[in-house]
């Protein structure tokens, strides 16, 4: 039977899977630290790495575990450290979410009973980023980078326009759309908000239009290379200062998820619709 491959989006957390593992945890951190308290539990981990092998890591979304993350195979180590990096600069420098690609991998007992599937993470494929730093990376920030370096540069209100235009479509995903990153279309979705690249291409071109954001579609690629999983992701704009209806303009590019690590296939392509 195939692994179901995850690709999620949340915040990473932990707990104890057990009353008594938590007191045993707490036993080697000394009398003033708490096991609950992330800046103390970091401090500890650094000074005995191995102990992160005895939390329960979560990935959480809205402050919901969604999600048991248990580092497996050859690089375990690497992964449970980027899990206390993540974990860190969530805690000192506001990074909002992560990207978690693995595969379900069992089901656990969290410590109010409830059973929640184990995912195995792809270390490759994890990331973890705040809103404005991704929309700065590809939208630019007026310092050189990003949309900037193309040859017909955008003038100071388009890139502005850019920076909100993809800092909607994230904020969408994040809240409108969001999904625990089991299903194709889901995957999909998500790893688009992740290489928000592909979204900027799209909104460099739509702002140039005063065009605005309407619907977000997801549906099977009718083309697709052999042992792939394509979809297509539609972002679907219209003219907010043309008369109701009017022409209606769609961005299309087309995400590969046949992998555990999804990778965008082909170019973009636009078309006006009614």
């Amino acid at each position: 039977m195939p692994e179901q491959p995850v690709y999620a989006l949340g915040r990473i957390g932990y707990d104890f899977p057990t009353q008594t593992r938590r007191d045993s945890v707490k036993q080697r951190m000394g009398d003033t630290a708490e096991p609950e308290d992330p800046a103390d539990m970091l401090a500890h981990l650094d000074e005995n790495p191995s102990d992160a092998e005895a939390l329960q890591w979560t990935l959480n979304l809205q402050g919901v575990p969604i999600y048991f993350l248990e580092p497996r195979g050859a690089y375990a180590a690497q992964t449970y450290e980027l899990l206390r990096q993540f974990l860190r600069e969530q805690l000192e420098e506001g990074v909002e979410r992560v990207s978690v690609p693995g595969v379900i991998s069992g089901v656990g007992r969290h410590r109010s009973g409830a059973e929640i599937p184990i995912v195995a993470p792809a270390l490759r494929g994890m990331y973890s980023w705040t809103t404005e730093a991704l929309v700065s990376a590809v939208a630019g920030s007026g310092d050189g980078t990003g949309a900037e370096k193309k040859s017909s540069k955008p003038t100071a209100g388009q890139r502005e326009a850019v920076r909100g235009g993809v800092t909607n479509f994230l904020e969408r995903v994040y809240y409108e759309i969001r999904n625990l990153g089991l299903e194709p279309r889901e995957r999909a979705i998500n790893f688009a908000a992740t290489n928000a690249f592909s979204v900027e291409a799209v909104y460099e071109h739509a702002v140039r239009q005063n065009m605005e954001l309407d619907t977000i579609d997801v549906e099977p690629s009718p083309l697709c290379p052999p042992n792939s999983d394509c979809w297509d992701v539609k972002l679907t704009f219209f003219f907010p200062e043309r008369p109701v209806p009017s022409a209606r303009r769609v961005y299309r590019f087309t995400v590969d998820v046949a992998d555990v690590v999804p990778a965008t296939i082909g170019t973009m392509r636009t078309w006006a619709i009614r």
